[in-house]
């Protein structure tokens, strides 16, 4: 699957992404200095690399895209997207802000 390809995602896969989420840390910081996006890593620091068949869920909040990216079947980067180059964010809108999309 590429990021511009729809699939479904099964309840297996989100059942299986969910028991990554006790053993994933924030990694790297983004360095665009208008957001607050993260790399993700495992207990051991180890970040996947960047493939073509990625799988991207993504939620909105006011003014973002939220968007969570799994590489290698794993967890690797929380970004959140300003929907206008005007726009910059400190820190994640909180849960309850956000619209999921099926």
């Amino acid at each position: 699957m590429t990021m511009d390809d729809d699939i479904a995602v099964s309840d297996a896969d989100r059942s299986r992404w969910l028991t990554q989420v006790p053993h994933t840390r924030a990694g790297r910081p983004c360095g665009c200095g208008t957001c607050p996006s993260i790399g993700l890593t495992d207990a051991d620091g180890s970040t996947p690399e960047l493939m073509d068949d990625r799988v991207v869920l993504q939620a909105s909040a006011t003014g973002a895209l939220l968007l969570l990216f799994f590489d290698e079947d794993r967890l690797s980067e929380l970004e959140l997207a300003p929907l206008s180059d005007k726009t910059s964010f400190n820190e994640f809108p909180h849960p309850d802000g956000l619209n999921f999309f099926e």
